[in-house]
Parts: C-alpha cells; sequence; structure tokens
C-alpha cells in the first residue's frame, strides 16, 4: 500500500458518497478502497482501477434511486446480475429497437462531445500564461474611422507613460506587428534557402518574463535584448534548417540583407494562444519604433500590462481616463496636428484594459492585431447545439422505451402478480437504460473522432485536444453512460413500473397506454429544433451567397495577385509589359494592394476646411481604374500620357467627398492634403464608391494616388487579368521569368476572389457547421419519429382492424396515421420560426450589408420537416395499413 494521503481515483468516491445514503455506503467504501488495493498489488495499477470503476458502477444506480426517497431495500450480488441478464435479454430479443436507441442516442453523445471540446478549446485561450488573472491588453478609442469604438493597437509613447505613472502597474510589454519580409539563410556550401514570411513580431526584452512561451533552445531573459536578434518558431527552424540546430545561425532579412542572429527557437506553441509567430525580433530591430516612440498616433504597436496582485482594474481605468488630455494632446500642439478634430464625435481619447483571457472571444469590436478572433457568440450557439441534438436523442430514448409499452404490459403484470415490488421494476429498466447508454457512448466515442476528422477537413476547425482524449476529462467517461442512463431512463422506468398488473392482464391498461400527449410534445420539441436549425442553415447560406454575388464596385473575376512585387524592384514595369505579352492576359496593373488586401489609413484634410479626417490611401498605376472595372462619378482617371501632372493628383472615392460637404463636381480641381507630409493633391476625378473592405463594414474613405507620387508606401502586387481556360500555362511563364529576375526570392500569389472569400472564413465555418448539426438533428429526429409511430400502430392495432373491418381503405389508414404529425410539424414551425427570426436577424446586424429574412425560408423550412416525416413513416404506415383485420382481432 502507498502513503496514508495516497486514495483510488477521488472523483468515483466523490459521486458514490453524494448519491448514496448511509444505510448503502455502510461498509461498501471501505470494501471498495480495500479490494482496489489488493487488486493493485496482484494486477497493477491499471486494472485495478478498472476494477474499481466497474464496482462502483455495480452500486451507482440503486444509489441514485434511494437518494430520491425510494424505500430502501437490500442490495446484493445476486439481483444485481438478475437485472443484467434480464436487461441484456431484452435488448438482444428486440434487436431492432435497441439498435435504433444505441444508435440515435450515440449520435447525440457524439455531437455533445464534439461541442464539449470546441468550447473547452475556446474557453482555455491564453490560460498557459503566468498570472494571467492579472494580464490585460491595452485598448484604445478608435481614431482612424468616423464611428469611433476602440480598437487593440496603441502608439510607442504610451507604454513609458504608463510605467512612469501608474505604480499599480508591475510590468509592460510591447508586441509590433514588424512586417512581412523576405528572409535568407545561406548554409556553408553556399545554398541559399529563402521563404517570404509573414507572422514577423518583435517584442521588448520582456517578453518571455510576461508570456508563457518557452524555449527548447536560447536563454529567455536575454534572447530579445540589443537589436538583430531573432527568436523563431520550431515549426520556422524546420523550414530553415531541418533537424540541425539553429541556435547562433544568421538568416538575412529583407531586400537589405540586414543579418540577424538565431537567439532562441520556442517549443511548440499552445494551439489556444490569441497569437503565434515563427520570427520574433527584438522591438529595436524594426527601426521604425526608435523613429516613432514619441507618437501616439503612430498605433502599430500592442500594449500589456501586469496589475499587481493588490492593484483593481477598476480604478486604474478611472485614473486613465484623463491621460489623452495631459499626455496626447500636447503632442499633437508641438506638431501642429488638431487634436480636437481627430476625437471629434468619438468621446475623447481613452485607454481601457481587455483582459488577455478575453480578447479571443470578445475582440469583435477592438479587434485582434496580432491575430485572429473568435465570438462567444458562435461558442455559445454550438454548445447550444450540442445539447439540442442531445435532448433530441433522449426525447427518441423515451419514446421508443415508452412505445414498447404494450409489448411489455403483460411482462409487468406479471411479474408483479408474483411477488415483484416496484423498486425492483425500477432498477431494472434503470439497468436496461445504462447497459444502452454504454453501448451508446461507445459506439459516441468512435463516432466522434470521425466527426472530429471530418470538420477539421470540411470546416478548417482544429481539435488539438479533444474531451475523450484529455487526461482530465477520462476519469468522468464512466459516468457519461450512468447519467444519460438514469435521467433518460426515469421517465420509462417510473412509468412502465406503475402499471395496474390486474388491468393489464385483463388487456385494459394496453389500449390508452398512458399520456400520448407527453410523447407527442417530446416529438413537437424535436420538430421545433430540427425546423430552427434548418432556418439558421438556410440564411447563413444566403448570407454567404450574398456575398459572392453583391456587386462590390469591382470586377474580381479571372484575377492573379502576384505579391510581393516589389521585390523586382526597377525590373517591375518590365515583368508587367512581358505579363501582357503572354497568350490569354487581357490586362495587368501596379498597385500597392487590391480590395481585400492591405491598406494604410492616416489623416487627411480638404483644401478650404479645417476638418481632417481618417483616409485610406492607395497607390495606384494609370491603369489600375480600368483593370477593375470602377466607374468614374466625375472627372477622370490617371493618364498614362500625362504622367508627370498625375504625380500631384489624386481620384478620392464618393463617400469622402460627401464627407468633405463636396459633390463630386464641386470636388473636382479642390486640394486634398497629406499634413503629414504637407503634400497637396489636385483632385481630378472622383470615383464611385467601391468595397475595399469587407462587407462587415460600410464603405470608408479612399482616395487613390499615382504610383510615381512622393508619398510613402512602397508595397507593391501585380493583378494579372486571365482568360479561365489559360491560367496553368500563364502561371508558369510567370513563375520562370520570376526566377530569371529574381532566383533567390520566391514567387508568391493568390486568386483575388479566394482573397475576397477568406473574409469571410468564420461565416462560411458557421454555415457548415450549421449544417452538420442540422443533418445531425433530423437523423435523430427521424428516429424519434419512428419511435412514435412504432408506439402508433402498436397500441392501435385493434382500431385499425375494426376501421378495415367497416371498411375504412388503406389511404385513410395512412391519412389517420400521419395527421397528427402534419399538426405537430405544424405547430412546430409556429413556434421555431420567431425564435429562429430573432437570432438570425441579430446574426445579421455585424454586416453592414446583409440579405433580408423572407418568409418563404420558414415554409421551406417546415416543408422540408414535413417530407421528411412523411418519408420516414411512410413504410410503417402502410406496413400497418395493410394488417389483416383477423389476426389483430381473433381474441376479440
Amino acid at each position: 500500500m502507498k502513503g496514508a494521503n495516497y486514495n483510488p481515483p477521488k472523483l468515483a468516491i466523490k459521486f458514490l458518497r453524494w448519491f448514496s445514503p448511509p444505510q448503502l455506503l455502510e461498509g461498501i467504501e471501505g470494501d471498495l478502497v480495500e479490494k482496489y488495493f489488493d487488486d493493485e498489488k496482484v494486477y497493477g495499477p491499471k486494472k485495478a482501477r478498472i476494477a474499481f470503476v466497474l464496482s462502483v458502477l455495480r452500486f451507482f444506480t440503486p444509489a441514485i434511486l434511494l437518494r430520491n426517497k425510494l424505500s430502501p431495500i437490500s442490495i446484493n450480488t445476486t439481483m444485481f446480475k438478475s437485472h443484467y441478464k434480464i436487461s441484456y435479454r431484452n435488448i438482444l430479443r428486440h434487436k431492432a429497437y435497441s439498435a435504433i436507441n444505441i444508435f440515435g442516442l450515440a449520435i447525440g453523445i457524439a455531437a455533445c462531445l464534439l461541442t464539449l471540446s470546441f468550447i473547452r478549446f475556446e474557453l482555455t485561450f491564453d490560460d498557459f500564461h503566468p498570472d494571467t488573472d492579472r494580464t490585460y491588453r491595452v485598448d484604445q478609442t478608435m481614431i482612424w474611422t468616423q464611428e469611433g469604438g476602440t480598437f487593440g493597437s496603441t502608439g510607442p509613447a504610451l507604454a513609458q507613460a504608463l510605467t512612469d505613472e501608474y505604480p499599480e502597474i508591475e510590468e509592460v510589454v510591447r508586441v509590433n506587428t514588424a512586417y512581412s519580409s523576405l528572409i535568407r539563410y545561406s548554409d556553408e556550401k553556399g545554398n541559399v534557402i529563402s521563404f517570404n514570411e509573414e507572422n514577423v513580431l518583435a517584442a521588448d526584452s520582456t517578453f518571455f518574463d510576461f508570456f508563457g512561451f518557452k524555449l527548447k533552445e536560447g536563454n529567455p531573459e536575454n534572447a530579445l535584448k540589443g537589436i538583430n536578434n531573432v527568436v523563431i518558431s520550431d515549426i520556422a527552424a524546420k523550414r530553415f534548417f531541418g533537424d540541425q540546430p539553429a541556435l547562433g545561425k544568421i538568416l538575412q532579412f529583407g531586400d537589405q540583407k540586414i543579418p540577424v542572429m538565431i537567439t532562441g527557437v520556442t517549443e511548440p506553441q499552445p494551439e489556444n494562444s490569441h497569437f503565434h509567430f515563427d520570427f520574433l525580433l527584438s522591438i529595436y530591430s524594426n527601426p521604425a519604433i526608435k523613429r516613432f516612440e514619441w507618437s501616439w498616433v503612430w498605433t502599430q504597436v500592442v500594449t500589456y500590462i501586469k496589475l499587481r496582485p493588490a492593484a483593481d482594474k477598476s480604478q486604474l481605468e478611472a485614473k486613465l481616463l484623463d491621460l489623452g488630455e495631459r499626455r496626447v494632446r500636447p503632442s499633437f500642439e508641438r506638431y501642429g496636428m488638431n487634436y480636437d478634430q481627430m476625437i471629434q464625435g468619438k468621446g475623447g481619447w481613452h485607454f481601457y484594459l481587455k483582459p488577455v483571457r478575453d480578447i479571443r472571444l470578445y475582440s469583435t469590436d477592438s479587434g485582434n492585431r496580432l491575430g485572429p478572433v473568435g465570438n462567444i457568440t458562435y461558442v455559445k450557439v454550438f454548445g447550444a447545439i450540442g445539447i439540442f441534438v442531445l435532448l433530441i436523442a433522449a426525447i427518441n430514448f423515451i419514446n421508443l422505451s415508452t412505445a414498447r409499452c404494450a409489448t411489455r404490459a403483460k411482462e409487468i403484470g406479471i411479474k408483479k402478480t408474483i411477488g415483484a415490488s416496484r423498486n425492483s421494476l425500477i432498477w431494472q429498466f434503470q439497468v436496461e437504460s445504462i447497459l444502452i447508454s454504454v453501448a451508446a457512448t461507445a459506439l459516441a466515442l468512435f463516432l466522434a473522432e470521425l466527426l472530429k476528422i471530418f470538420v477539421q477537413n470540411e470546416v478548417g476547425i482544429n481539435f488539438p485536444n479533444t474531451a475523450w482524449t484529455d487526461k482530465k476529462f477520462l476519469p468522468l467517461i464512466p459516468f457519461i453512460p450512468l447519467v444519460i442512463g438514469i435521467l433518460a431512463g426515469a421517465y420509462p422506468s417510473f412509468y412502465l413500473s406503475a402499471f395496474n398488473p390486474e388491468k393489464v392482464l385483463k388487456g385494459k391498461a394496453t389500449s390508452g397506454m398512458g399520456n400520448s400527449g407527453f410523447r407527442n410534445l417530446l416529438v413537437g420539441i424535436q420538430f421545433t429544433i430540427s425546423i430552427a436549425l434548418i432556418i439558421g442553415t438556410t440564411i447563413a447560406f444566403q448570407q454567404l451567397k450574398f456575398f459572392s454575388n453583391t456587386n462590390l464596385g469591382f470586377d474580381k473575376e479571372n484575377v492573379l495577385v502576384v505579391d510581393h512585387a516589389d521585390k523586382l524592384g526597377e525590373h517591375i514595369d518590365a515583368f508587367k509589359d512581358e505579363v501582357l505579352k503572354f497568350p490569354g492576359v487581357s490586362d495587368a496593373t501596379i498597385a500597392m494592394d487590391v480590395p481585400g488586401g492591405g491598406y494604410y489609413e492616416d489623416t487627411w484634410t480638404m483644401e478650404g476646411t479645417d476638418s481632417e479626417m481618417p483616409v485610406t490611401s492607395l497607390k495606384v498605376d494609370h491603369r489600375y481604374s480600368q483593370f477593375m472595372r470602377f466607374e468614374l462619378a466625375a472627372g477622370r482617371f490617371f493618364d498614362s500620357a500625362n504622367i508627370q501632372s498625375d504625380k500631384t493628383s489624386a481620384i478620392p472615392n464618393e463617400t469622402l467627398v460627401r464627407l468633405f460637404g463636396l459633390t463630386p463636381q464641386e470636388a473636382l480641381g479642390k486640394k486634398i492634403i497629406y499634413p503629414d507630409q504637407n503634400i497637396n493633391y489636385e483632385i481630378i476625378g472622383v470615383v464611385k464608391d467601391f468595397n475595399y473592405h469587407s462587407l462587415h463594414q460600410p464603405i470608408q474613405p479612399i482616395v487613390l494616388i499615382n504610383t510615381n507620387a512622393n508619398m510613402w508606401g512602397d508595397m507593391r502586387v501585380i493583378a494579372v487579368r486571365f482568360q479561365s481556360k489559360s491560367i496553368a500555362p500563364i502561371m508558369e511563364k510567370m513563375r520562370s521569368k520570376w526566377k530569371e529576375v529574381l532566383d533567390d526570392v520566391p514567387f508568391s500569389y493568390a486568386f483575388l476572389d479566394q482573397r475576397l472569400e477568406g473574409q469571410y472564413s468564420q461565416e462560411q465555418r458557421l454555415g457548415k457547421l450549421l449544417g452538420i448539426f442540422s443533418g445531425l438533428s433530423i437523423a435523430v429526429a427521424v428516429i424519434g419519429l419512428i419511435g412514435l409511430v412504432s408506439y402508433s400502430v402498436e397500441v392501435r392495432k385493434r382500431e385499425i382492424g375494426i376501421r378495415k373491418v367497416f371498411g375504412a381503405s388503406i389511404a385513410g389508414i395512412i391519412l389517420l396515421l400521419n395527421r397528427q404529425y402534419v399538426k405537430l410539424v405544424v405547430v412546430a414551425m409556429l413556434i421555431a420560426s420567431p425564435i429562429a427570426w430573432w437570432l438570425i436577424a441579430h446574426w445579421l446586424q455585424t454586416f453592414a450589408y446583409r440579405v433580408r429574412i423572407h418568409w418563404m425560408v420558414f415554409l421551406l423550412a417546415g416543408s422540408i420537416e414535413l417530407m421528411i416525416a412523411f418519408l420516414c413513416v411512410g413504410y410503417l404506415s402502410l406496413k400497418a395499413a395493410r394488417l389483416n383485420p383477423t389476426t389483430v382481432l381473433k381474441d376479440e
């Protein structure tokens, strides 16, 4: 035996204590513990634990029943074995009912396990960081949109201000989204490995003290000190160096081939983190940080703080309210910028504390500069759907159990006549219920694994640690069939055991068979859930289709985007001209980016006004407007024959000139001013509004500037419009041409329509998941219908026989048996429709552009459910209608 503090699985003992009355537990717990240690000595700990769990299961069901104030009776092994044998034989004797019961319940349990895994994964984001309960991201007023709000980026100057002025703060760290970069490595033989890397960050030297990322190579205390040092992920190390050590090796960053030394390699980064990185530079390796360290407007860093243990978050937020007035306003005045104009309509320049644990699920408004965000609403929806599918399966269990009332009534009557107590019958039915649940749970674990693979492949949601493989969750798995079996089998157990033996043996109890209204209610609930899911799935896919078909103000079809075209340098125009000569290429253009890509936002003003507003600027060549097939509201586009004058020209969109109080015609000839560089651009045209950003938000002000303008912004892409059948040879020729110019730079590209669709990946996942779970709910509901029809046929045999004797037709009997289901579907549709409408309308509010909810969707959902009901019960109804009356009425 081990030390006195050692105990067998504590959870099982606690359950046994809680559920069991003293008269049952007396002597049992000690025997179980003693037996466990004996088994451990003989068979080892693994087999001993299995034997221990089985011993607990043996007493669990009667313990529950005794806890519910049933009269105590002695429990012995013989009685338990008897109940087990009878239950086992009943399950085998009625194979069809048992199979339906097991399979339906297994689907429900599998769906619940899958949603539990998803929810657990989402709710544990950032738990691995030290002191995460007092770690916060500093958010601030969104200064770059007219609507205001909040966002998760700040200026570099904030960190020093927080450190100097607020003693409640223990530690501050900044993370900068440095830049995507071409990274090269030259080995000893002179071979060059290069990748265009997107996941590049930079951070303060205290990063690894602050966050919970671990290093497998390097010292976390000094890995990010100094400049031109970088910590890389284990994935990046594998990509560049294979199985060779990475520490101390030199990488070359960017076009300038800046040497950067690897000072650390991370352990595999936890999946449930709100950001990940492949390259983490020491923060001053990005020269822009030092250059803008004074700035409150260059909002390119994410600032995190850790409060002291005794500090209060609410009090600190209250103290931060005047920080904008004290520190930001003087900074604006120092550089001649208008602070009041910047914050007009936004309520002031304020700072807020966002708990790190909330960034993943509660940042749909403020965003996450360092990675994607989730949505707590979707987590709740998936959790509710998983419970609903399990509820439908439990309803099936109840319906199918009570459907056998007529066949088991005599069995119960005879047992009661020869002296069986009601408690004994309840235990028998509960044991049978638990056995079915055990089989269903075993099948559910297999189905859950298949569902996980399917969801990962089709939906793209990763489950790195599922509920059924988690060591912390494994001890609970034996209790799944117990809890589900007891709860789902409670009503059938108490209902069946209450039959009056006298009435049963005279055949009087089988004619009505109790509360058919309750069973109809249960099936009505199934219909309601299924219809609501069908409605939700239909509208979700309508919204996704709307994204694809909406006129965005430009032509997105057959466009290939060559990324990192700025790497071509002075050869970029020649490369584009060569591509234009390829067969199958109809047009090509050079620009800072295309819709759906990156953008730069800064404050602009208009000649003759004092107003300043955030504007997205996009540098484009003279072919861009024609290439994208924009439409003009006034004026002209850039002219290839007049390049010199167009260097100081601008083409704003309708939204921008409207916000400055002008019409498109009035705006022509006026100067739009970029104060940061004090450059004036003459408006030569106004482009009709187009959706540069996603349809989640309304159209924002944007201005097109010529690529030859002196304004900053060197990023370039080449967009190529092609004929759909010619893309393969075009890509091959482009790749070859690229290698002629840049042999050590990878050729990377994307299709514009696919890039735009990627903006709605979360909605696509939602639609697919709703489709999967709708299918599961319908499948399980079909099993429920079979159960109810089976019950109806069983208890109405005599009625059907009499009707046939009096001349009823087969069609009339089929209609009789199906009529109640029509009523149930109609009632379910009336209940499900307003609930689904409210939920879907709430979801659609997250989009600036959305579909209208049409009443036909609700009618369609009800019709689908009704058609499924007719199909699944048609066979059973036809079989019942063909019954020979003499067979049914021979005993009358």
